[in-house]
């Protein structure tokens, strides 16, 4: 859902993470994201490995190197049931996009979607390194984007609306582009 997941719609050379988002639905087979990392690390020690992340331990896939070594990129697990204070991850409600990659089917959260994230996340990242790669990401984002989705109608979420000028204060040239795809009153005073 982040920085793989804006790659994956819009290839960047530049564009680099150290981790992997994963948002799962929590059916009638009752799969939450702790449950996926133990059976993760339980079943495929061969190919994962635990880390520790802010005090909890969540699975690194073993990534080989051409080198001959092996880097650990971190997959962070995600459902709404397990984190309820990140409405972002109730899969129900965000408009989704499928990608066939090698030969499956995987299913994205939208440009809008990750649009959407993605303003939020520069906001909240000020002064990080991370916040430089939100605004990239957000960039590339805007031309995929589809006017008029839910997940893109800030009016009414004074959080959405205070990081969107916090963008445009930064970035006004996005002003046009931005106005383009999202309903926001307060930021694009009509």
């Amino acid at each position: 859902m982040g920085g793989a997941a804006s790659y994956l719609l819009s290839p960047a050379a530049n564009r680099t993470t150290n981790d992997i988002d994963l948002v799962i639905h929590v059916d009638h087979r009752m799969t939450t994201a702790n449950s996926l990392t133990t059976v993760l690390l339980e079943s495929y020690p061969a190919e994962f490995e635990g880390v520790s992340q802010f005090g909890h331990t969540i699975p690194a896939y073993k990534l080989a190197q051409p080198t001959g070594g092996v880097r650990l990129v971190e997959l962070e697990v995600f459902d709404h049931r397990s984190w309820p204070q990140r409405p972002q991850s109730n899969i129900p409600a965000a408009t989704r996009t499928r990608m066939n990659i090698n030969a499956q089917v995987v299913k994205l959260f939208s440009a809008g979607w990750i649009l959407r994230e993605k303003i939020l996340s520069q906001y909240q990242r000020q002064g990080s390194q991370k916040e430089g790669a939100d605004i990239g990401d957000l960039i590339r984002m805007i031309p995929l984007a589809q006017q008029g989705i839910a997940e893109l109608d800030f009016n009414g979420n004074a959080e959405m609306q205070t990081a969107l000028a916090n963008l445009l204060q930064k970035r006004p040239e996005l002003a046009q582009p931005l106005k383009a795809k999202i309903k926001c009153d307060t930021a694009f005073q009509i």
